[in-house]
């Protein structure tokens, strides 16, 4: 095809026909500007569609996030109403209430699964892709966008309470003596379900220790004698209540997210 253009421009200048010659060459000229449009568009098509598929793609990794995210979110409030079940009985005997647990094995149980402590995190890691690789921009539903940005944005296990020093834990566990920690660290230790890419935590609903009751006694008449474990452990029942109440609109938040993915996926 070229050979038989150029053999046109030759024949058209050897014959001296100049003005049929610069009439070929913009017809030249607008041809190639045709093609090079064409294969543009093409391009365009061809990345549009791409871009589409790796929409659709990220759409569904984004709500398998948010909605892992929500079982994270769940078991985090669990684990802090655990806490505030063992804390409020750990209390009752700090403060000789007749509402107490009379078992002193118990009662030590109680206080020192007040003291245990879940890691937060958050199953962020599509979008952090999104964010890190500059594909942001493929989201192309606003809305989601938007709300996407405003949730990570928070961070919410690295804020508020999520972030206030465990005094009692550090407290109690410097009391406690060691093989009665070793005894319940092994029978009442964190149950871990795994989810997804992560793992949920949670407290056992029930275990127990053998120690004899006469120790364990004495052993809980010595802790509820010190003022500052009292104090500690107060401030922890309010920073676990914290918490609790810090999730409640994250979770409407990461709902509403969830309902804005479920819609675009099922489309």
């Amino acid at each position: 095809m070229i050979k038989f253009f150029r053999k046109i421009r030759q024949n058209l200048l050897s014959e001296n026909k100049f003005s049929k010659y610069l009439i070929y060459a913009v017809g030249e000229i607008i041809l190639v500007v045709i093609g090079i449009l064409i294969a543009l568009q093409i391009n365009n098509w061809n990345q549009n569609r791409l871009n589409e598929s790796l929409e659709s793609l990220y759409y569904k990794r984004l709500l398998d996030d948010v909605r892992e995210e929500k079982q994270i979110l769940e078991a985090t409030i669990n684990y802090s109403k655990q806490v505030i079940y063992h804390a409020k009985k750990a209390i009752a005997v700090f403060e000789n209430s007749k509402d107490a647990e009379i078992n002193p094995v118990e009662n030590l149980i109680d206080m020192y699964q007040a003291s245990q402590l879940a890691d937060s995190y958050s199953a962020s890691s599509t979008f952090k892709e999104l964010i890190a690789s500059g594909q942001i921009n493929l989201i192309q539903n606003d809305s989601l966008k938007t709300a996407l940005i405003r949730y990570y944005d928070t961070e919410w296990s690295e804020t508020g309470v999520f972030i206030l020093e465990n005094k009692y834990r550090e407290n109690l566990r410097g009391k406690m003596p060691d093989e009665i920690q070793t005894q319940i660290r092994l029978n009442c230790g964190d149950v871990y379900l795994k989810n997804g890419y992560s793992f949920l935590i949670s407290l056992p609903n029930e275990c127990s220790i053998e120690l004899d009751n006469k120790i364990a006694k004495s052993v809980v008449e010595e802790l509820r004698k010190d003022e500052s474990l009292k104090k500690d452990l107060r401030y922890l029942i309010g920073n676990e209540t914290g918490k609790i109440n810090d999730l409640k609109p994250v979770q409407k938040q990461l709902n509403n997210i969830i309902l804005l993915l479920e819609e675009i996926n099922n489309d």
